[in-house]
C-alpha cells in the first residue's frame, strides 16, 4: 500500500517527538506529503481584548506549549524534509478529526500514553479517540 499523505498531530511531549519522528521516516520511505497539526486550546488571538479574561497561569502555559511545540518539530524535522505546519485551536480530538476530514490523509500518526482503560477514561485519551472515530487508518506510536 502506498501513503500519499500522512496527517502527525503533535504537542511538546516526548510522545509526539518520537510520534513525528516514525512519521517523517515513514513520509520519506513513502514519499508522502507530511501534515504537521499543532492544535491549542487558545491562542493570542482567542481573545481581542488587550486585557485578556483568562487568568495568567493558561495563558502563559499555552504560549510556552506553543513555543515548545514548535522548538520540537524544529528539533525532529531534518534540515532539507518538506512538511507542512498547520494551527488551529480548540478540542484537540475534534479539531484533529475535523482536519482529517478536510485533508484527506491516507494515515493518521500519533503518540500514545500508554494510559491503561481506567486511567484513559478518566484522563481522556486523544489516540484512543482517533482510533475509535477516525475515518482512516491510525497508527499509535508509543
Amino acid at each position: 500500500m502506498k501513503l500519499s499523505r500522512i496527517l502527525v498531530p503533535v504537542d511538546a511531549s516526548d510522545t509526539s517527538s518520537r510520534a513525528l519522528k516514525f512519521a517523517i521516516n515513514l513520509a520519506e520511505e513513502m514519499e508522502a506529503r507530511l501534515d504537521v497539526l499543532h492544535v491549542t486550546y487558545f491562542t493570542s488571538e482567542t481573545d481581542a481584548q488587550e486585557d485578556t479574561w483568562l487568568p495568567d497561569d493558561v495563558v502563559g502555559d499555552v504560549r510556552s506549549d506553543e513555543v515548545a511545540t514548535q522548538a520540537m518539530i524544529k528539533r525532529c524535522v531534518p534540515e532539507n524534509f518538506k512538511y507542512e505546519y498547520h494551527c488551529r485551536t480548540g478540542m484537540p480530538v475534534e479539531e484533529i478529526l475535523q482536519f482529517a476530514e478536510e485533508s484527506l490523509p491516507d494515515l493518521i500518526v500519533t503518540g500514545g500514553r500508554g494510559l491503561g482503560v481506567v486511567e484513559g477514561f478518566f484522563a481522556g485519551s486523544v489516540s484512543q479517540e482517533l482510533v475509535e472515530r477516525a475515518q482512516t487508518a491510525v497508527m499509535v506510536v508509543k
